[in-house]
């Protein structure tokens, strides 16, 4: 019984690194850009961009009322795949 505790921990425990090392070795980026940039790199509008802002992941810099908002590339690609949901069409600039 201990035994086979012991190889089921052990394989818990190699999956765990196998994935933990993929993790690491993926290559990932976090690129904070302004709307404009934003809206080049996804090929929509930059209409499209502040409309649709708190989808995209929008965070303000500083808390005044002209604050600057910059988004996550990744996460920003990510939103907008979801919601063309496959199709292939793209939005219109």
């Amino acid at each position: 019984m201990v035994r086979r505790v012991l190889t089921d921990v052990e394989a818990i425990a190699e999956a765990t690194a196998g994935k933990l090392a993929e993790m690491v070795s993926a290559p990932g980026t976090f690129a904070l850009v302004d709307a404009r940039r934003l809206a080049r790199d996804l090929a929509v509008s930059i209409d499209y961009v502040y409309a649709h802002a708190t989808e995209l992941g929008a965070m303000r810099l500083g808390s005044g009322p002209k604050a600057r908002i910059r988004f996550d590339l990744d996460r920003a690609r990510r939103a907008v795949e979801a919601k063309r949901g496959g199709s292939n069409g793209r939005y219109r600039r």
